[in-house]
């Protein structure tokens, strides 16, 4: 089983934080969200795709004890990362990420999709800068 490329794919919502948002609490705010093309497959790498996941988020306005979750999902529905992270009260703070998702078969329809969400528990805080991202390979050897 050759390895293989299959695709990278980046959904940048904001290179900087002049167009910002009010992050919301549950269920938070989409902020990336990218296709991953598995088309290209080869027959025997369809059982063995990997896609890694990475990204990060810029937040403002935060105080002490504020916990921002970041989540991450496959097709919408299935979870494939949640994390949260505790403010220090510095009021700027910069969030990053990473994932792996293992998929159990290629999908029929050539394309996955990876989806970024962000909530805190005191929804006063000011989404920035962000940045999702995903590439994805098959095969072992």
């Amino acid at each position: 089983m050759p390895i293989q490329f299959l695709d990278m794919r980046i959904s940048s919502n904001s290179a900087d934080d002049a167009n910002s948002f009010l992050i919301p609490a549950a269920p938070g705010i989409l902020f990336g969200d990218i296709g991953i093309q598995t088309l290209g497959v080869l027959p025997e790498n369809a059982g063995d795709i990997r896609v890694l996941l990475s990204g990060y988020a810029r937040v403002s306005n935060l105080i002490s004890e504020e916990v921002v979750t970041i989540r991450v999902f496959r097709d919408l529905a299935t979870p494939i990362l949640v994390t949260s992270f505790v403010s220090n009260g510095e009021g700027v703070e910069t969030f990053g990420f990473d994932a792996a998702d293992f998929l159990p078969a290629a999908p029929a329809s050539g394309q996955v999709q990876y989806t970024a969400t962000i909530e805190t528990t005191i929804p006063f805080a000011i989404l920035g800068a962000s940045n999702f991202s995903g590439i994805a390979s098959a095969g072992t050897s």
